[in-house]
C-alpha cells in the first residue's frame, strides 16, 4: 500500500443545511493557493504551545491501481474484528438540491444499495445488493441518515429508521424499523460471496414508528438503547415550505430495550425538552459517546446541531446525558466551530493536575471558520454581498472542544486546516480502531485513554471515509458546488503535547440578525 504525502500533524486537544444529500459539480483545485495559505499556517503567530496534550496526524490513503472505492455519506458504519470496514445506506452524492416542487431534491438513483465490507489498509472492497433481499429489507438498508449501533460485546449491529424511498419508488418516508445482525456473519458472508438467501437469514426486522428518527443517533447506555433528537420526515424534501411533505423534530430522547427473539420496543420512555430555546431541537449534529471528566462515567454527548426553531442557525451549547433523567447544558458555554456533523476523534485525558475530556472535530459546516484560500475566500464575499450568506459554511478548519473535571471549557483550531484545505467533514462520523479497546489504550465505548498511551507513542485511532466536499464554503451557483468524496484518511494520535490557535480568533461567518426563513 502506498500512502500520499498528504500528511497533516496537527495539534489537538479541539448553509444550506438540512438532510445530506444531491447536487454534484465539477471539483476544481487550486493546489498552489492551497499550499500558499497551509505554509502560512505552519507559521500561524496565533499558535499556542503545548496548548493540547496530544497531537493527532491525518494521512490520506492512496490505493494505487486498485479500483476505486465508492463515495458516499451519511452511511452507517462499523469496524469489524478484522479491522474492515462495513458500510450501509448513505447516499452516492453531494448536498440534496433545495428546488420547489415538483422538483425531486433526493433523487432515486443516489440511494446507496449495497452492503460494503472497505479494506481500509489494502484498499480491498466486497460489496452486496440489497435489492436482493426483498422490499422489507432492501427499502430501509438504502436510507440515509440512519441511526446505527454495534455492540460489540453480543456482535449485534442495529440499524434504525432512517430517510429513503419507499420499495416502490411513490414516495419517500422516514423508515419506523430497526434491523439486526451478527457484524462478524454478514462480513464474512459478504466477503465470500454468500447467496441472497444466506444473507437474509441472517438479518431481523422489527417495526415501530416510535423509532421512525433520521439525523439523529442510535447508543447502548446501562443496558437500554438512547435514541437522540433527530426528526421524523414523510414525503418529498422541501427545504421552506410545501404541502407534500410532513415533518417533526423529536424534541427528545428516547430509552428503550428490544426483545431479543421479536425485536419489539419494550421498557419504552421519553425526555422531552426542557428549555426556553428548545434545546432537544437538534438534528444532524455530533451526537457521540464520551467519558464525563468530572465522574469517569460514559455519557452521551451532544454538540451543535440544527435548527434553532424558525431560524436557520445551529445550536453552539453542549448537551450531557447519563440516564433518563441524567441531563446536563450549558447555555453559557458556546461552540464556535462544527455544527453539524462530522467526524469527531474523542481523547480522555486523566492527570494529577487535571482531567479533561478533548473533542476533535474534522471540518464539515460551522458558524465559524480560520481557514480559506484566497479562492474560498473571494466565493465567501461573493455570496455574502449577494445576501446568501446563511451563517453555515463548510469549512477545512479542524478544531477541539475540551470541557474540564472542573466545568471549564476551552476551544483550539489546529494551526494547519484539512490537507489542500478541502472543504470535507461533512455528514459522516468517525470510524473508531476497536483494537484500542483490548490494549486498554480506550475505553469501552471507543474514548482513547491517553494516561494508557506510553508517552511519545503513536498509536492508530481509526478512519475518516467519504462525506460530503464543496468547492466553496457557499456554493457560487445555487444547487451546484458539492460532491460526494471516497477518501480515506487514517487518524494517528500520539501521546505528545503540541501547539493550537485559541477558537477566539475564528472569524464569525454571519454578523448580523440569523436568517428568518423557516428551515426544515
Amino acid at each position: 500500500m502506498k500512502r500520499s504525502n498528504l500528511v497533516l500533524l496537527i495539534a489537538v486537544g479541539i448553509s444550506a443545511i438540512t438532510f445530506s444529500s444531491c447536487a454534484t459539480s465539477e471539483k476544481t483545485e487550486d493546489k498552489a493557493n492551497s499550499d500558499v495559505l497551509m505554509s502560512k499556517a505552519a507559521l500561524d503567530s496565533n499558535e499556542v504551545a503545548n496548548a493540547l496534550p496530544f497531537t493527532i496526524e491525518f494521512v490520506e490513503q492512496n490505493y494505487g491501481a486498485k479500483a476505486a472505492l465508492p463515495s458516499l455519506q451519511s452511511y452507517a458504519s462499523a469496524m469489524n474484528q478484522a479491522g474492515e470496514l462495513f458500510i450501509a445506506g448513505g447516499r452516492r452524492q453531494g448536498l440534496h438540491t433545495f428546488n420547489p416542487a415538483p422538483a425531486t431534491n433526493f433523487e432515486k438513483d443516489s440511494a446507496n444499495n449495497f452492503l460494503f465490507i472497505l479494506d481500509p489498509v489494502a484498499g480491498d472492497q466486497w460489496s452486496f445488493d440489497v435489492n436482493q433481499l426483498g422490499d422489507e429489507l432492501s427499502a430501509p438498508l438504502q436510507a440515509t441518515n440512519l441511526q446505527s449501533y454495534h455492540d460489540e460485546a453480543s456482535d449485534y449491529m442495529y440499524i434504525v429508521g432512517g430517510y429513503g424511498w419507499k420499495a416502490d419508488g411513490s414516495n419517500m418516508v422516514t423508515f419506523g424499523t430497526v434491523i439486526r445482525f451478527k457484524l462478524e456473519d454478514v462480513s464474512a458472508a459478504i466477503k465470500s460471496g454468500a447467496s441472497a438467501s444466506s444473507i437474509k437469514s441472517m438479518m431481523q426486522i422489527g417495526k415501530d414508528d416510535r423509532l421512525a428518527i433520521t439525523g439523529g443517533e442510535l447508543f447502548m447506555l446501562n443496558g437500554s438503547f438512547y435514541l437522540v433528537f433527530g426528526q421524523k420526515f414523510d414525503g418529498q424534501y422541501r427545504a421552506f415550505g410545501g404541502t407534500d411533505f410532513t415533518q417533526e423534530y423529536s424534541n427528545q430522547f428516547r430509552v428503550f430495550r428490544l426483545d431479543p427473539q421479536t425485536l419489539k420496543v419494550t421498557a419504552y420512555g421519553a425526555t422531552p425538552n426542557s428549555g426556553a430555546d428548545q434545546p432537544f431541537h437538534r438534528r444532524d449534529g455530533n451526537i457521540l459517546e464520551s467519558i464525563d471528566p468530572a465522574t469517569g462515567m460514559e455519557n452521551i454527548t451532544a454538540l451543535g446541531g440544527v435548527f434553532r426553531p424558525g431560524i436557520i442557525g445551529g445550536y453552539d451549547y453542549p448537551i450531557y446525558i447519563s440516564s433518563p433523567s441524567g441531563v446536563a447544558m450549558d447555555s453559557t458555554v458556546h461552540q464556535r466551530f462544527s455544527q453539524y456533523e462530522c467526524p469527531v476523534i474523542t481523547v480522555y485525558n486523566e492527570t494529577a493536575q487535571d482531567t479533561s475530556v478533548y473533542h476533535t472535530m474534522f471540518g464539515g459546516i460551522s458558524m465559524y471558520y480560520y481557514s480559506q484560500t484566497p479562492d474560498q475566500r473571494a466565493a465567501f464575499d461573493t455570496v455574502t454581498a449577494q445576501g446568501r450568506n446563511d451563517g453555515l459554511p463548510f469549512i477545512a478548519d479542524i478544531s477541539t472542544f475540551q470541557k474540564s473535571s472542573s466545568g471549564t471549557y476551552q476551544e483550539f483550531i489546529q494551526s494547519n486546516p484539512i490537507p489542500g484545505n478541502r472543504l470535507l467533514g461533512s455528514s459522516i462520523s468517525f470510524i473508531g480502531n476497536r483494537s484500542l479497546e483490548a490494549a486498554l489504550m480506550a475505553f469501552d465505548n471507543g474514548v482513547i485513554r491517553l494516561s494508557n498511551v506510553p508517552t511519545g507513542e503513536k498509536i492508530l485511532a481509526g478512519y475518516i471515509y467519504g462525506g460530503i466536499e464543496a468547492q466553496y464554503p457557499f456554493p457560487s451557483i445555487p444547487n451546484q458546488g458539492t460532491w460526494v468524496s471516497n477518501t480515506v484518511f487514517a487518524v494517528y494520535v500520539t501521546n505528545s503535547p503540541s501547539g493550537a490557535i485559541p477558537a477566539s480568533f475564528g472569524k464569525k461567518a454571519r454578523n448580523g440578525a440569523p436568517l428568518t426563513r423557516l428551515p426544515h
